[in-house]
Protein backbone atom coordinates (compact mmCIF):
# COMPACT_ATOMS: atom_id res chain seq x y z
CA UNK A 1 0.00 0.00 0.00
CA UNK A 2 1.45 3.18 -0.93
CA UNK A 3 1.76 5.72 1.61
CA UNK A 4 0.59 9.93 1.65
CA UNK A 5 4.96 10.05 0.65
CA UNK A 6 4.32 8.39 -2.26
CA UNK A 7 6.66 5.28 -0.90
CA UNK A 8 5.55 1.66 -1.09
CA UNK A 9 4.92 -0.47 2.18
CA UNK A 10 4.48 -3.60 2.40
CA UNK A 11 1.00 -4.50 4.19
CA UNK A 12 1.32 -5.42 8.14
CA UNK A 13 1.10 -9.37 8.12
CA UNK A 14 1.60 -9.41 12.09
CA UNK A 15 -1.33 -7.05 12.33
CA UNK A 16 -3.71 -9.05 10.03
CA UNK A 17 -2.56 -11.68 12.21
CA UNK A 18 -3.31 -10.63 15.56
CA UNK A 19 -6.66 -9.69 13.96
CA UNK A 20 -8.15 -12.76 14.29
CA UNK A 21 -8.67 -14.29 17.48
CA UNK A 22 -6.18 -16.57 19.46
CA UNK A 23 -8.53 -19.22 19.41
CA UNK A 24 -8.97 -19.28 15.45
CA UNK A 25 -4.86 -18.86 15.60
CA UNK A 26 -4.43 -21.84 17.70
CA UNK A 27 -6.69 -23.74 15.61
CA UNK A 28 -4.99 -22.51 12.38
CA UNK A 29 -1.43 -23.46 14.06
CA UNK A 30 -1.84 -26.75 15.31
CA UNK A 31 -4.32 -28.37 12.74
CA UNK A 32 -1.17 -27.05 10.75
CA UNK A 33 1.38 -28.73 12.71
CA UNK A 34 -0.86 -31.72 13.34
CA UNK A 35 -1.83 -32.42 9.90
CA UNK A 36 2.37 -31.93 8.61
CA UNK A 37 2.97 -34.82 11.25
CA UNK A 38 -0.10 -37.32 10.49
CA UNK A 39 0.77 -37.12 7.28
CA UNK A 40 4.56 -36.35 6.89
CA UNK A 41 4.40 -40.22 4.66
CA UNK A 42 2.89 -38.36 2.01
CA UNK A 43 5.15 -35.64 1.76
CA UNK A 44 7.94 -38.44 1.33
CA UNK A 45 6.22 -40.80 -0.73
CA UNK A 46 4.52 -41.20 -4.38
CA UNK A 47 0.88 -43.03 -2.88
CA UNK A 48 -1.43 -43.59 -5.99
CA UNK A 49 -3.90 -45.97 -6.63
CA UNK A 50 -5.78 -47.25 -9.61
CA UNK A 51 -7.32 -43.52 -10.57
CA UNK A 52 -3.65 -42.06 -9.53
CA UNK A 53 -2.20 -44.17 -12.09
CA UNK A 54 -4.32 -43.04 -14.79
CA UNK A 55 -3.92 -39.25 -13.60
CA UNK A 56 -0.51 -39.12 -13.07
CA UNK A 57 0.40 -37.20 -15.50
CA UNK A 58 -2.62 -35.51 -17.10
CA UNK A 59 -5.12 -32.76 -15.93
CA UNK A 60 -7.61 -33.22 -13.59
CA UNK A 61 -11.20 -32.19 -15.23
CA UNK A 62 -14.23 -34.54 -14.80
CA UNK A 63 -17.27 -32.55 -16.45
CA UNK A 64 -19.11 -35.70 -16.90
CA UNK A 65 -18.61 -36.29 -13.04
CA UNK A 66 -20.36 -33.08 -12.20
CA UNK A 67 -17.14 -31.70 -11.29
CA UNK A 68 -17.08 -28.57 -13.30
CA UNK A 69 -14.80 -26.45 -11.10
CA UNK A 70 -12.27 -29.12 -10.80
CA UNK A 71 -9.79 -28.68 -12.98
CA UNK A 72 -9.64 -24.76 -11.84
CA UNK A 73 -8.95 -25.81 -8.13
CA UNK A 74 -6.81 -28.79 -9.31
CA UNK A 75 -4.42 -26.52 -10.88
CA UNK A 76 -3.53 -24.79 -8.75
CA UNK A 77 -0.69 -27.75 -8.12
CA UNK A 78 -0.01 -28.05 -11.45
CA UNK A 79 -1.26 -30.95 -14.16
CA UNK A 80 1.23 -33.86 -11.96
CA UNK A 81 1.16 -35.90 -9.02
CA UNK A 82 3.56 -33.56 -6.99
CA UNK A 83 3.59 -35.53 -3.19
CA UNK A 84 5.15 -31.73 -1.48
CA UNK A 85 2.92 -29.40 -3.15
CA UNK A 86 -0.27 -31.44 -3.14
CA UNK A 87 0.09 -32.37 0.45
CA UNK A 88 1.42 -28.93 1.71
CA UNK A 89 -1.76 -27.80 0.08
CA UNK A 90 -4.26 -30.35 1.78
CA UNK A 91 -2.84 -29.27 5.12
CA UNK A 92 -3.06 -25.67 4.53
CA UNK A 93 -6.64 -26.24 3.24
CA UNK A 94 -7.66 -28.28 6.67
CA UNK A 95 -6.07 -25.82 9.10
CA UNK A 96 -7.84 -22.99 7.17
CA UNK A 97 -10.80 -25.08 7.94
CA UNK A 98 -10.59 -26.01 11.34
CA UNK A 99 -10.46 -22.20 12.13
CA UNK A 100 -13.18 -21.23 10.53
CA UNK A 101 -15.07 -24.59 12.56
CA UNK A 102 -13.86 -23.31 15.81
CA UNK A 103 -14.88 -19.79 15.50
CA UNK A 104 -18.08 -20.89 13.96
CA UNK A 105 -19.06 -23.09 16.67
CA UNK A 106 -17.88 -20.60 19.43
CA UNK A 107 -15.29 -23.87 21.02
CA UNK A 108 -12.77 -21.54 23.29
CA UNK A 109 -10.99 -23.82 25.71
CA UNK A 110 -7.57 -25.02 24.41
CA UNK A 111 -7.79 -28.35 24.49
CA UNK A 112 -11.28 -28.21 23.10
CA UNK A 113 -9.71 -26.37 20.24
CA UNK A 114 -6.76 -28.45 20.26
CA UNK A 115 -8.77 -32.00 19.72
CA UNK A 116 -10.91 -30.38 16.51
CA UNK A 117 -8.21 -29.40 14.90
CA UNK A 118 -6.68 -33.65 16.12
CA UNK A 119 -10.00 -34.67 14.85
CA UNK A 120 -10.25 -33.04 11.77
CA UNK A 121 -6.63 -33.67 10.39
CA UNK A 122 -6.71 -37.52 11.45
CA UNK A 123 -10.04 -38.38 10.22
CA UNK A 124 -9.82 -42.02 8.43
CA UNK A 125 -11.20 -40.16 5.49
CA UNK A 126 -8.17 -37.86 5.02
CA UNK A 127 -5.94 -41.85 4.19
CA UNK A 128 -8.81 -42.20 1.30
CA UNK A 129 -8.37 -39.09 0.21
CA UNK A 130 -4.43 -39.33 -0.32
CA UNK A 131 -4.40 -42.18 -2.56
CA UNK A 132 -6.26 -39.92 -4.98
CA UNK A 133 -3.54 -37.25 -4.78
CA UNK A 134 -4.08 -35.79 -8.14
CA UNK A 135 -7.31 -34.65 -6.25
CA UNK A 136 -6.72 -34.43 -2.57
CA UNK A 137 -5.99 -30.95 -2.91
CA UNK A 138 -9.00 -29.94 -4.84
CA UNK A 139 -11.11 -32.17 -2.13
CA UNK A 140 -10.01 -30.58 0.52
CA UNK A 141 -10.60 -26.79 -0.92
CA UNK A 142 -14.19 -27.81 -1.17
CA UNK A 143 -14.12 -28.75 2.25
CA UNK A 144 -13.01 -25.19 2.74
CA UNK A 145 -15.21 -23.61 0.70
CA UNK A 146 -18.35 -24.97 2.18
CA UNK A 147 -17.23 -24.15 5.76
CA UNK A 148 -16.36 -20.31 4.51
CA UNK A 149 -19.44 -20.87 3.19
CA UNK A 150 -21.41 -20.99 6.60
CA UNK A 151 -19.00 -18.54 8.19
CA UNK A 152 -20.35 -16.22 5.37
CA UNK A 153 -24.21 -16.50 5.70
CA UNK A 154 -23.55 -16.25 9.71
CA UNK A 155 -21.34 -13.49 10.12
CA UNK A 156 -23.03 -10.99 7.81
CA UNK A 157 -26.24 -9.71 7.19
CA UNK A 158 -26.33 -10.02 3.14
CA UNK A 159 -23.33 -12.96 3.57
CA UNK A 160 -26.07 -15.58 1.51
CA UNK A 161 -25.28 -14.49 -1.70
CA UNK A 162 -21.48 -15.34 -1.46
CA UNK A 163 -22.65 -18.33 0.31
CA UNK A 164 -24.54 -19.93 -2.28
CA UNK A 165 -21.22 -19.34 -4.46
CA UNK A 166 -19.37 -21.02 -2.12
CA UNK A 167 -21.44 -24.07 -2.33
CA UNK A 168 -22.08 -24.26 -5.50
CA UNK A 169 -18.00 -24.25 -6.40
CA UNK A 170 -17.88 -26.57 -3.62
CA UNK A 171 -20.33 -29.33 -5.39
CA UNK A 172 -18.50 -28.73 -8.36
CA UNK A 173 -15.24 -30.00 -6.83
CA UNK A 174 -16.43 -32.61 -5.31
CA UNK A 175 -20.41 -32.94 -3.86
CA UNK A 176 -20.36 -34.89 -1.01
CA UNK A 177 -18.57 -32.70 1.30
CA UNK A 178 -21.45 -30.14 0.71
CA UNK A 179 -22.48 -32.56 3.90
CA UNK A 180 -19.79 -29.98 5.82
CA UNK A 181 -22.33 -27.04 5.35
CA UNK A 182 -25.01 -28.71 6.05
CA UNK A 183 -23.98 -30.34 9.59
CA UNK A 184 -22.54 -27.25 10.63
CA UNK A 185 -25.70 -24.71 9.88
CA UNK A 186 -27.35 -26.66 11.77
CA UNK A 187 -25.04 -27.03 14.77
CA UNK A 188 -24.97 -23.65 15.05
CA UNK A 189 -28.82 -23.72 15.41
CA UNK A 190 -28.44 -26.50 17.82
CA UNK A 191 -26.19 -24.16 20.36
CA UNK A 192 -28.16 -21.46 19.64
CA UNK A 193 -31.38 -22.39 20.87
CA UNK A 194 -29.01 -24.17 23.82
CA UNK A 195 -27.52 -20.88 24.41
CA UNK A 196 -31.09 -18.95 25.08
CA UNK A 197 -30.81 -17.05 21.91
CA UNK A 198 -34.17 -16.00 20.61
CA UNK A 199 -36.04 -18.89 19.73
CA UNK A 200 -37.73 -16.84 16.45
CA UNK A 201 -34.51 -15.12 15.56
CA UNK A 202 -32.48 -18.40 15.49
CA UNK A 203 -35.58 -19.91 13.44
CA UNK A 204 -35.25 -17.53 11.21
CA UNK A 205 -31.56 -18.01 11.04
CA UNK A 206 -32.18 -21.96 10.01
CA UNK A 207 -34.57 -21.04 7.45
CA UNK A 208 -32.29 -18.14 5.51
CA UNK A 209 -29.36 -21.34 6.08
CA UNK A 210 -32.13 -24.25 4.42
CA UNK A 211 -32.98 -21.37 1.28
CA UNK A 212 -28.92 -20.81 0.88
CA UNK A 213 -28.37 -24.52 0.91
CA UNK A 214 -31.28 -24.91 -1.66
CA UNK A 215 -30.20 -22.07 -3.83
CA UNK A 216 -26.68 -23.70 -3.76
CA UNK A 217 -27.47 -26.66 -5.14
CA UNK A 218 -29.42 -25.04 -7.50
CA UNK A 219 -27.09 -22.74 -9.07
CA UNK A 220 -24.76 -25.86 -9.60
CA UNK A 221 -27.27 -27.45 -10.84
CA UNK A 222 -27.74 -24.76 -13.55
CA UNK A 223 -24.21 -24.23 -14.11
CA UNK A 224 -23.39 -27.60 -14.88
CA UNK A 225 -26.62 -28.11 -17.57
CA UNK A 226 -24.61 -25.08 -18.82
CA UNK A 227 -21.75 -26.67 -19.08
CA UNK A 228 -22.50 -30.00 -20.50
CA UNK A 229 -24.79 -28.36 -23.07
CA UNK A 230 -21.76 -25.79 -24.27
CA UNK A 231 -19.47 -29.11 -24.47
CA UNK A 232 -22.15 -31.69 -26.23
CA UNK A 233 -21.98 -34.51 -23.54
CA UNK A 234 -23.72 -35.78 -20.68
CA UNK A 235 -23.66 -36.79 -17.20
CA UNK A 236 -21.36 -40.01 -16.76
CA UNK A 237 -23.37 -43.22 -15.20
CA UNK A 238 -20.82 -44.10 -12.98
CA UNK A 239 -21.86 -44.74 -9.45
CA UNK A 240 -25.48 -43.47 -10.44
CA UNK A 241 -24.42 -39.63 -11.30
CA UNK A 242 -26.60 -39.59 -14.26
CA UNK A 243 -29.85 -40.65 -11.55
CA UNK A 244 -28.56 -39.62 -8.55
CA UNK A 245 -31.13 -36.69 -8.54
CA UNK A 246 -33.92 -38.40 -10.55
CA UNK A 247 -35.02 -41.09 -7.84
CA UNK A 248 -38.91 -41.29 -6.57
CA UNK A 249 -40.02 -40.12 -3.38
CA UNK A 250 -40.37 -43.35 -2.28
CA UNK A 251 -36.77 -44.10 -2.73
CA UNK A 252 -36.23 -41.01 -0.77
CA UNK A 253 -38.00 -41.89 1.84
CA UNK A 254 -36.41 -45.28 2.50
CA UNK A 255 -33.02 -44.06 2.44
CA UNK A 256 -34.08 -42.04 5.78
CA UNK A 257 -33.43 -44.76 7.96
CA UNK A 258 -30.81 -46.26 5.67
CA UNK A 259 -28.75 -42.78 6.38
CA UNK A 260 -29.30 -43.32 10.22
CA UNK A 261 -28.22 -47.16 9.98
CA UNK A 262 -25.15 -46.07 8.37
CA UNK A 263 -24.23 -43.07 11.21
CA UNK A 264 -24.79 -45.34 13.89
CA UNK A 265 -22.63 -48.35 12.40
CA UNK A 266 -19.78 -46.19 12.04
CA UNK A 267 -19.98 -44.59 15.29
CA UNK A 268 -20.87 -47.62 17.37
CA UNK A 269 -19.58 -50.17 15.78
CA UNK A 270 -16.91 -48.80 13.43
CA UNK A 271 -15.02 -51.14 11.29
CA UNK A 272 -12.00 -49.62 11.53
CA UNK A 273 -11.45 -49.81 15.05
CA UNK A 274 -10.20 -52.89 17.70
CA UNK A 275 -12.69 -53.76 20.22
CA UNK A 276 -10.68 -51.32 22.99
CA UNK A 277 -10.99 -48.55 21.19
CA UNK A 278 -14.79 -48.99 20.12
CA UNK A 279 -15.88 -49.73 23.43
CA UNK A 280 -13.92 -46.44 24.25
CA UNK A 281 -15.68 -44.52 21.81
CA UNK A 282 -18.94 -45.95 22.85
CA UNK A 283 -18.06 -44.52 26.23
CA UNK A 284 -17.04 -41.48 25.02
CA UNK A 285 -20.61 -40.77 23.13
CA UNK A 286 -22.46 -42.22 26.41
CA UNK A 287 -20.29 -39.29 28.25
CA UNK A 288 -21.31 -36.73 25.72
CA UNK A 289 -25.44 -37.97 26.14
CA UNK A 290 -25.05 -37.85 29.55
CA UNK A 291 -23.34 -33.96 29.20
CA UNK A 292 -26.05 -32.95 26.83
CA UNK A 293 -28.74 -34.11 29.38
CA UNK A 294 -26.97 -32.19 32.07
CA UNK A 295 -27.41 -29.10 29.74
CA UNK A 296 -30.88 -29.37 29.13
CA UNK A 297 -31.77 -29.65 32.94
CA UNK A 298 -29.27 -26.79 34.02
CA UNK A 299 -30.25 -24.85 31.74
CA UNK A 300 -33.83 -25.41 32.72
CA UNK A 301 -34.80 -26.02 28.97
CA UNK A 302 -37.87 -28.04 30.52
CA UNK A 303 -39.65 -24.54 31.12
CA UNK A 304 -39.73 -23.62 27.47
CA UNK A 305 -41.34 -27.34 25.57
CA UNK A 306 -41.23 -25.47 21.91
CA UNK A 307 -36.89 -24.39 22.86
CA UNK A 308 -36.51 -27.97 24.08
CA UNK A 309 -38.56 -29.34 21.16
CA UNK A 310 -36.38 -27.72 18.89
CA UNK A 311 -33.52 -28.58 20.18
CA UNK A 312 -33.59 -32.39 20.16
CA UNK A 313 -35.32 -32.36 16.37
CA UNK A 314 -31.75 -30.85 15.48
CA UNK A 315 -30.05 -33.88 17.35
CA UNK A 316 -32.61 -35.92 15.92
CA UNK A 317 -31.75 -34.62 12.98
CA UNK A 318 -28.06 -34.35 12.89
CA UNK A 319 -27.40 -37.69 11.42
CA UNK A 320 -29.41 -37.08 8.47
CA UNK A 321 -27.65 -34.11 7.98
CA UNK A 322 -23.97 -34.90 8.20
CA UNK A 323 -25.21 -37.72 5.86
CA UNK A 324 -27.36 -36.18 3.46
CA UNK A 325 -25.81 -37.69 0.80
CA UNK A 326 -27.12 -40.83 1.49
CA UNK A 327 -30.72 -39.66 0.82
CA UNK A 328 -29.29 -37.17 -2.25
CA UNK A 329 -28.32 -40.83 -4.42
CA UNK A 330 -30.98 -42.48 -2.63
CA UNK A 331 -29.42 -46.00 -3.35
CA UNK A 332 -28.45 -45.45 -7.23
CA UNK A 333 -24.54 -46.26 -5.34
CA UNK A 334 -23.24 -47.03 -2.10
CA UNK A 335 -21.94 -44.61 -0.08
CA UNK A 336 -18.38 -44.96 1.32
CA UNK A 337 -15.54 -43.57 3.81
CA UNK A 338 -14.47 -41.19 0.65
CA UNK A 339 -18.15 -39.66 0.89
CA UNK A 340 -18.72 -39.34 4.78
CA UNK A 341 -15.82 -36.88 5.81
CA UNK A 342 -18.64 -35.01 7.51
CA UNK A 343 -18.60 -37.47 10.07
CA UNK A 344 -16.07 -35.81 11.33
CA UNK A 345 -18.19 -33.31 12.92
CA UNK A 346 -19.85 -35.73 15.67
CA UNK A 347 -16.60 -35.73 17.10
CA UNK A 348 -16.43 -32.07 17.14
CA UNK A 349 -20.15 -31.75 18.51
CA UNK A 350 -19.37 -34.03 21.43
CA UNK A 351 -16.09 -32.40 22.29
CA UNK A 352 -18.28 -28.75 21.87
CA UNK A 353 -20.99 -30.26 24.17
CA UNK A 354 -18.44 -31.29 27.14
CA UNK A 355 -16.97 -28.24 26.84
CA UNK A 356 -20.39 -26.46 27.63
CA UNK A 357 -21.23 -28.79 30.43
CA UNK A 358 -17.99 -28.20 31.67
CA UNK A 359 -18.92 -24.74 32.11
CA UNK A 360 -21.94 -25.53 33.44
CA UNK A 361 -20.57 -27.30 36.35
CA UNK A 362 -17.83 -24.68 37.16
CA UNK A 363 -20.76 -21.82 36.37
CA UNK A 364 -22.83 -23.56 38.63
CA UNK A 365 -20.96 -25.38 41.39
CA UNK A 366 -19.37 -28.34 41.86
CA UNK A 367 -20.38 -30.40 45.26
CA UNK A 368 -16.74 -30.35 45.71
CA UNK A 369 -14.52 -27.08 45.99
CA UNK A 370 -12.11 -26.65 43.20
CA UNK A 371 -9.00 -24.84 44.03
CA UNK A 372 -8.76 -21.21 43.31
CA UNK A 373 -5.75 -21.63 40.78
CA UNK A 374 -7.78 -23.59 38.46
CA UNK A 375 -10.17 -21.04 37.94
CA UNK A 376 -13.59 -20.88 36.88
CA UNK A 377 -13.59 -20.67 33.40
CA UNK A 378 -15.02 -23.30 30.73
CA UNK A 379 -12.53 -25.10 30.03
CA UNK A 380 -11.79 -29.12 29.73
CA UNK A 381 -8.53 -29.48 31.77
CA UNK A 382 -6.74 -32.80 33.27
CA UNK A 383 -7.64 -31.81 36.82
CA UNK A 384 -11.25 -31.27 35.67
CA UNK A 385 -14.24 -33.95 35.63
CA UNK A 386 -14.48 -34.06 31.92
CA UNK A 387 -10.41 -35.34 32.00
CA UNK A 388 -11.53 -39.18 30.99
CA UNK A 389 -13.58 -37.56 27.78
CA UNK A 390 -10.24 -35.84 27.14
CA UNK A 391 -8.06 -38.98 27.60
CA UNK A 392 -10.39 -41.11 25.54
CA UNK A 393 -10.66 -38.57 22.93
CA UNK A 394 -7.09 -37.99 23.05
CA UNK A 395 -6.60 -41.86 22.26
CA UNK A 396 -8.98 -41.76 19.65
CA UNK A 397 -6.77 -39.14 17.77
CA UNK A 398 -3.40 -41.38 18.02
CA UNK A 399 -5.82 -44.18 17.00
CA UNK A 400 -6.71 -42.29 13.88
CA UNK A 401 -3.25 -40.98 13.21
CA UNK A 402 -1.80 -44.66 13.39
CA UNK A 403 -4.40 -45.51 11.16
CA UNK A 404 -3.81 -43.34 8.29
CA UNK A 405 -0.80 -44.30 8.56
CA UNK A 406 -1.36 -47.93 8.03
CA UNK A 407 -3.77 -46.68 5.26
CA UNK A 408 -0.91 -44.97 3.60
CA UNK A 409 1.48 -48.11 3.83
CA UNK A 410 -1.02 -50.48 2.50
CA UNK A 411 -1.40 -47.74 -0.42
CA UNK A 412 2.70 -47.95 -0.67
CA UNK A 413 2.88 -52.04 -0.91
CA UNK A 414 0.37 -52.12 -3.73
CA UNK A 415 2.34 -50.01 -5.76
CA UNK A 416 5.50 -51.92 -5.23
CA UNK A 417 3.98 -55.56 -5.67
CA UNK A 418 2.20 -53.70 -8.75
CA UNK A 419 5.72 -52.61 -9.98
CA UNK A 420 7.16 -55.85 -9.41
CA UNK A 421 4.94 -57.65 -11.35
CA UNK A 422 4.80 -55.22 -14.19
CA UNK A 423 8.40 -55.62 -14.38
CA UNK A 424 7.81 -59.54 -14.71
CA UNK A 425 5.29 -59.47 -17.51
CA UNK A 426 7.42 -56.54 -19.32
CA UNK A 427 10.32 -59.01 -19.10
CA UNK A 428 7.91 -61.82 -20.29
CA UNK A 429 6.10 -59.78 -22.54
CA UNK A 430 9.63 -58.73 -24.55
CA UNK A 431 10.96 -61.86 -25.01
CA UNK A 432 8.34 -62.75 -27.13
CA UNK A 433 9.38 -63.12 -30.66
CA UNK A 434 8.44 -60.84 -33.11
CA UNK A 435 7.38 -58.54 -30.06
CA UNK A 436 8.24 -54.66 -31.44
CA UNK A 437 6.64 -51.78 -29.53
CA UNK A 438 4.00 -50.79 -31.69
CA UNK A 439 2.24 -54.10 -31.13
CA UNK A 440 -0.39 -53.10 -27.92
CA UNK A 441 -0.77 -54.81 -25.34
CA UNK A 442 -4.74 -56.04 -23.80
CA UNK A 443 -4.22 -56.86 -19.84
CA UNK A 444 -7.20 -58.65 -18.68
CA UNK A 445 -8.46 -59.33 -15.75
CA UNK A 446 -7.09 -58.28 -11.91
CA UNK A 447 -4.90 -60.13 -10.34
CA UNK A 448 -6.89 -62.36 -7.73
CA UNK A 449 -3.45 -63.19 -5.72
CA UNK A 450 -1.56 -61.27 -2.79
CA UNK A 451 -1.39 -57.88 -4.75
CA UNK A 452 -5.34 -57.51 -3.82
CA UNK A 453 -5.90 -59.36 -0.50
CA UNK A 454 -6.57 -57.78 2.65
CA UNK A 455 -5.68 -60.29 5.32
CA UNK A 456 -2.50 -58.58 6.11
CA UNK A 457 -5.31 -55.22 6.62
CA UNK A 458 -8.63 -56.31 7.76
CA UNK A 459 -9.19 -52.82 9.77
CA UNK A 460 -9.29 -51.40 6.23
CA UNK A 461 -11.75 -53.88 4.83
CA UNK A 462 -14.12 -50.59 3.81
CA UNK A 463 -11.45 -48.00 2.98
CA UNK A 464 -11.75 -47.86 -1.14
CA UNK A 465 -9.02 -46.88 -3.03
CA UNK A 466 -6.32 -49.28 -1.21
CA UNK A 467 -6.70 -52.69 -2.58
CA UNK A 468 -6.52 -53.12 -6.26
CA UNK A 469 -3.49 -54.21 -8.21
CA UNK A 470 -2.10 -51.10 -10.45
CA UNK A 471 -1.39 -53.58 -12.93
CA UNK A 472 -5.18 -54.62 -14.44
CA UNK A 473 -7.47 -53.57 -17.43
CA UNK A 474 -8.66 -50.83 -15.96
CA UNK A 475 -5.23 -48.78 -15.42
CA UNK A 476 -2.25 -51.59 -16.31
CA UNK A 477 -1.39 -50.24 -19.33
CA UNK A 478 -0.83 -46.25 -18.16
CA UNK A 479 0.83 -47.75 -15.40
CA UNK A 480 3.12 -49.55 -17.10
CA UNK A 481 4.35 -46.85 -19.38
CA UNK A 482 4.94 -44.16 -16.74
CA UNK A 483 6.60 -46.81 -14.12
CA UNK A 484 8.46 -49.34 -16.61
CA UNK A 485 8.94 -47.29 -19.54
CA UNK A 486 7.61 -49.51 -21.68
CA UNK A 487 5.75 -47.56 -24.35
CA UNK A 488 3.12 -49.13 -26.26
CA UNK A 489 0.26 -48.49 -27.86
CA UNK A 490 -3.42 -49.52 -26.43
CA UNK A 491 -5.51 -51.62 -28.43
CA UNK A 492 -8.71 -49.47 -29.69
CA UNK A 493 -12.17 -50.65 -28.84
CA UNK A 494 -12.87 -52.88 -32.39
CA UNK A 495 -9.65 -55.01 -31.30
CA UNK A 496 -11.24 -55.23 -27.45
CA UNK A 497 -14.21 -56.01 -28.80
CA UNK A 498 -12.69 -58.57 -31.02
CA UNK A 499 -10.81 -60.11 -28.52
CA UNK A 500 -14.01 -60.56 -26.20
CA UNK A 501 -16.32 -61.87 -29.02
CA UNK A 502 -13.12 -64.73 -30.04
CA UNK A 503 -13.57 -66.57 -26.87
CA UNK A 504 -9.40 -66.90 -26.72
CA UNK A 505 -8.98 -65.52 -23.18
CA UNK A 506 -11.27 -68.21 -22.15
CA UNK A 507 -9.37 -70.52 -23.17
CA UNK A 508 -6.14 -68.96 -21.68
CA UNK A 509 -4.98 -69.99 -17.94
CA UNK A 510 -3.98 -66.95 -15.21
CA UNK A 511 -0.66 -65.66 -15.12
CA UNK A 512 1.88 -66.57 -14.31
CA UNK A 513 0.83 -69.69 -15.44
CA UNK A 514 2.68 -70.58 -19.19
CA UNK A 515 0.32 -69.47 -21.70
CA UNK A 516 -1.20 -66.58 -19.97
CA UNK A 517 0.50 -64.34 -22.02
CA UNK A 518 -0.17 -65.00 -25.87
CA UNK A 519 0.01 -63.10 -29.39
CA UNK A 520 -3.33 -63.22 -31.13
CA UNK A 521 -3.96 -61.23 -34.25
CA UNK A 522 -1.76 -58.25 -33.95
CA UNK A 523 -1.67 -57.82 -30.41
CA UNK A 524 -0.49 -59.63 -26.97
CA UNK A 525 -2.73 -60.69 -24.48
CA UNK A 526 -1.94 -61.17 -21.11
CA UNK A 527 -4.71 -62.98 -18.29
CA UNK A 528 -4.45 -61.85 -14.92
CA UNK A 529 -7.42 -63.00 -13.83
CA UNK A 530 -10.66 -65.16 -14.38
CA UNK A 531 -13.37 -61.81 -14.01
CA UNK A 532 -12.63 -59.72 -17.02
CA UNK A 533 -13.91 -57.21 -18.83
CA UNK A 534 -12.32 -55.08 -21.63
CA UNK A 535 -14.56 -52.35 -21.39
CA UNK A 536 -13.55 -51.57 -18.12
CA UNK A 537 -11.80 -48.69 -19.62
CA UNK A 538 -11.10 -47.56 -22.94
CA UNK A 539 -7.65 -45.93 -23.55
Amino acid sequence: MASNTGSFHWPDLRALWQRFSKETRLAFLSALLMGFVAHLYVFSNLLINHDGALSLLSENAHLTSGRWSLAFFSALSGIYELPVVLALLVVLALACTAALTVKLLGISSQPGILLTAGFLVTFPSICVIFPYLYTADAYLFALLLNALAVYLAKRWRWGWAPSILCIAVALGIYQSFVCYAVGLFLLDCILSLLDKEDIKRVSLRGLKYILTIAAGLVLYRVILAVLLQLAGTALSSYRGMDQAIQSSVLDYLRALPQAYLEFLRFFWQPSYLGRLMTLAQQCLILLAIACGAYLLLARRLYKEPLRLALVLLGIALLPLALNLISIIIAGQTDVNLLMEFSFVLFYIFMVKVMELALGQLLKEGLPWRLPQKWGKRGALSWQAPMSAGLVVCLALIWNQFCLVNTGYLRVQLVYENSFALANRIVARVESMEGFHRDIPVVLAGNPASTYGNRVAFPQLDEFPGMYTSLVNEYCGTHFIRAFIGMHKRCATPEQRQEVMESGVLEAMPVYPAQGSIQEYNGMILVKLGENWDLNAFEG
